[in-house]
């Protein structure tokens, strides 16, 4: 017995047997786990589970012909069933919540609220489960978009322009009672205090009645983009120009641009007071000869803007006109004197010439006496 075990096979094969009952202990533990493992899972899948959820009621009915009031827009829904069914419920929410009118003619009916494409292994209530509505002829009018505002929020001086709406008509459908009674669709603009800048907002549409409160109607759009233009009013002054410093002595300043009038903008009540033309002062100090100055337009009390903001003035420079006529009345007096010594010269000849005249008549005498 003893050689038995001092053989090294033997050792060996023990060796392969243990290891061999480790194997199937092993397998057998996890092959438990996995079995006890699925099953939980499937007892929690099967396990029942409840979910409330907010549902959009969908309405069946021809559009074209009538107008449906009364339902309310959203409704729960209660669905209970397997937590696997529940969940590809709410996830894939390929069920609707509706109600089926197709078979109802005008007037005021309770209807009740149905439910497809849901599970059929899944169990589900509604609430409310029915809904009373009112089925009206549908009437389709198309009204132009006006605006609304407080004029008194504009701020004092200012003009308010044409506002300009997009787009500028709207779709007004509804039951045929409710359209006929609408006047008007407005855009209310919520200006600010002393609203000074153009407005440009996208307002919601209101349907209103003749004594202005809103119809219950559908509009198409709801929205319209509105652009209330807000400005000064304005008005052109022709420019003139006036020496400002006094320059060089001797010299004398004139004033030409290419720009002969502006565009004042300013509040009404300060336009009123102003004329015609705007004087531009030029300064001249430190100019000494001919040359080209950029001049910013003076703004007086109340204006606003002038456009354009500064202009560009030629400035042209001459030797004054003082000077030249002082040389030209010392010209003039040597011009007198020339004249006065050439008429003397010219009465002096004359005499002489009368002179030898008579000497020469005094001759001719004398020899017919002889």
């Amino acid at each position: 017995m003893k050689d038995f075990f001092d053989r090294p096979w033997v050792y060996r094969v023990i060796a392969l047997g243990l290891a061999v009952l480790l194997f199937i202990y092993v397998q057998n533990n996890s092959l438990g786990s996995t079995v006890s493992n699925n099953m939980n899972q499937e007892q929690t899948a099967a396990a029942d589970t409840k979910i409330t959820m907010k549902e959009s009621l969908q309405v069946e009915v021809d559009t074209d012909k009538y107008f449906v009031t009364g339902y309310p827009e959203k409704v729960d829904i209660t669905i209970e069933g397997s937590k696997s069914l529940v969940a590809a419920a709410k996830n894939t929410n390929n069920f609707r919540v509706y109600i089926d009118l197709r078979d109802l003619k005008t007037g005021t009916h309770t209807v009740k609220i149905k439910v497809s494409g849901l599970n059929k292994s899944l169990k589900y209530s509604i609430k409310p489960d029915t809904t009373k509505v009112k089925i009206q002829t549908r009437s389709d009018r198309t009204f132009p978009i006006q605006t609304k505002y407080n004029s008194n929020r504009i701020a004092d001086g200012y003009l308010v322009g044409t506002p300009e709406i997009s787009p500028e008509t709207v779709r007004v459908s509804g039951a045929k009672t409710e359209v006929a009674q609408v006047k008007q669709v407005v855009a209310q603009l919520d200006l600010s205090a002393n609203a000074n800048s153009t407005y440009q907002q996208e307002v919601l549409l209101q349907a209103l009645d003749k004594d202005g409160k809103t119809v219950d109607v559908l509009l198409t759009p709801q929205t319209a983009h509105v652009k209330l233009p807000i400005y000064l009013p304005s008005k052109k002054m022709k420019v003139v120009f006036k020496q400002s410093g006094t320059g060089t002595s001797s010299k004398t300043y004139s004033f030409s641009s290419s720009v002969t009038e502006v565009t004042v903008s300013a509040p009404q009540n300060v336009l009123a007071g102003l004329s015609s033309t705007l004087t531009v002062p030029v300064n001249v100090n430190g100019i000494s000869s001919t040359t080209q100055k950029t001049i910013t337009i003076p703004k007086s009390t109340g204006i606003v803007d002038v456009d354009p903001a500064a202009i560009s003035v030629n400035i042209t420079v001459s030797q004054d006109n003082d000077n030249d006529t002082t040389t030209s009345s010392s010209s003039s007096s040597s011009s007198s004197s020339s004249s006065s010594g050439s008429d003397n010269e010219t009465t002096d000849s004359t005499t002489s010439s009368e002179d030898s005249s008579s000497s020469s008549s005094s001759s001719s005498s004398s020899s017919a006496e002889d």
